[in-house]
């Protein structure tokens, strides 16, 4: 008879430097698990989404989630890993099966920390942890993902947009690249992405500047980059976003902490 897997430990983690640029091709774990950077910026890839995880928040990707992680810049990744069934206990996380950027405030940033920390008994290190599911039921989601049209020809369209960051296409002239009318258009891309083709483009100029911002670029400089002619017009729009202005996200800033390593792969 096969051998079974082994037992899943109802928790565990990983503390990793990676340089930019680093890929984490598509993978999956039986775990759920908490992506945090404590600094840097990430690309995450899962489902029909696209996701960037600026420094201080937190990605939640559900067990057996296919998704791929690019730095894009060098990043200080901390990982906390849970059994599925040790999630399940936390009947008030409502929105454990499903991919989100957390808002990750003091306590859920000292959580994580102390669970990486090595020298903290282990008795006070699980209660951390489920300490930190109870927080992540409460924590508020962060509205950085970039979802994508299903659609072939409307999905090739918007990947066209990202790839050129063509910020000021119209959909008039998405429309003709997709090889529909502009009404037809329209119509499809707010229906298969939950926004219009307007509200998609910036959200995506909005998310690209980000990895400027992680690279230590002037505000000015960012706002510039992705079209936009007023920084403060930028900064608005940044704040209202990602509830923060875009001067706290340059350079990657961080709260200074260090935990322990653990031998397992994001």
């Amino acid at each position: 008879m096969p051998s079974l897997p082994p037992p899943l430990e109802p928790w565990r983690t990983l503390a990793k430097r990676h340089a930019a640029g680093t890929v984490l091709p598509w993978h999956q774990h039986r775990s759920a698990q908490l992506v945090f950077a404590t600094s840097g910026v990430m690309h995450v890839d899962a489902g029909e989404q696209r996701w960037i995880v600026p420094p201080q928040r937190a990605l939640w990707i559900a067990a057996h989630e296919p998704h791929s992680i690019r730095m894009l810049s060098v990043t200080e990744l901390r990982t906390v890993y849970f059994d599925p069934a040790w999630v399940a206990g936390a009947a008030a996380f409502a929105r454990c099966g499903s991919i989100h950027v957390v808002q990750a405030p003091a306590l859920v940033r000292e959580l994580v920390l102390g669970l990486c920390d090595s020298r903290r008994s282990p008795a006070r290190r699980e209660l951390a942890a489920r300490l930190l599911l109870h927080e992540l039921a409460e924590a508020g989601c962060q509205p950085t993902h970039l979802p994508l049209p299903a659609s072939a020809d409307l999905r090739r369209t918007a990947l066209s947009v990202l790839a050129r960051q063509a910020w000021d296409r119209t959909r008039g002239d998405a429309a003709d690249e997709a090889a529909v009318s502009e009404r037809s258009f329209s119509r499809r891309f707010t229906a298969e992405v939950g926004m219009s083709f307007r509200s998609w483009r910036q959200r995506a100029r909005l998310v690209a500047s980000l990895d400027l911002l992680a690279r230590g670029e002037p505000v000015k400089v960012a706002a510039h980059h992705v079209g936009y002619r007023s920084m403060a017009a930028y900064s608005t729009a940044f704040a209202a976003l990602f509830g923060a202005p875009p001067q706290d996200f340059r350079g990657g800033r961080a709260l200074q902490g260090e935990g322990g390593r653990s031998s397992a792969s994001a």
